[in-house]
């Protein structure tokens, strides 16, 4: 007799209660998903991560009593293993790169959650890129604009190869791992191998952080490769 498939639990906090209740409606047609609170404060987010101990965070970065990103932290610390995801809208330059900074493992534009947000959810269980297309490309916008020559002597210290820095820039264009590997000919097994390389070069432990780092230090590039 087959072992029941036990769901995947999540903290939802958001504080908009429609756009929370629609957060909620998508999840319920996951069935490998199981939503164990639906929170609008960042004290109400505390308590239940604390006490659930959550698989996936799904967090909105500006709540009535304080911000998201003390939530990421305080998760990241506490329980390493928490896939974390920041659903905001955008315009905060420094919301958006904060919250890759800080730890969070994805980011989602609420404008694109009708559309993807069940595909996203998949690829983040997957391991696969969990970067909204739009996202990825506006954070390749704001820290290319920030390059230094610093940035450059950091690029110097880290010996990713052709290979891997191919491999990151497609990740940080949105690209699952089935994706890179048709689109550069390659294994799927093969391009997870270059990931955890990426991964240990990088000191790094999210695909969001490989890809902040790697725009950080100008390995990437803005321009996509079709």
């Amino acid at each position: 007799m087959n072992t029941p498939v036990r769901p995947i639990s999540i903290v939802l906090v958001e504080d908009e209660g429609p756009v929370r209740d629609l957060l909620s409606l998508m999840m319920t047609k996951v069935p490998s998903l199981e939503v164990v609170a639906a929170v609008g404060t960042l004290a109400e987010a505390r308590e239940a991560c604390s006490l659930l101990r959550p698989e996936i965070l799904i967090t909105d970065l500006r709540l009535p009593d304080g911000s998201g990103l003390d939530l990421i932290r305080e998760t990241r610390q506490n329980a390493p293993s928490c896939e974390i995801v920041v659903i905001s809208v955008l315009g905060d330059q420094e919301s958006v790169v904060a919250a890759i900074s800080e730890g969070a493992s994805g980011y989602l534009l609420k404008d694109d959650l009708a559309d993807v947000f069940e595909h996203f959810i998949k690829n983040l269980l997957a391991g696969y890129a969990t970067l909204s297309p739009s996202i990825a490309n506006y954070i390749v916008r704001k820290l290319q604009s920030d390059f230094t020559p610093q940035a450059a002597r950091m690029a110097d210290n880290v010996d990713l190869s052709g290979r891997e820095k191919e491999v990151l820039h497609y990740i940080a264009n949105g690209l699952n791992n089935k994706d890179i590997a048709a689109k550069l000919n390659i294994s799927i097994n093969t391009v997870s191998e270059h990931v955890k390389s990426i991964y240990r070069k990088l000191q790094v432990k999210t695909r969001g952080k490989a890809v902040f780092e790697g725009l950080k230090r100008n390995i990437i590039s803005s321009d996509p490769q079709n």
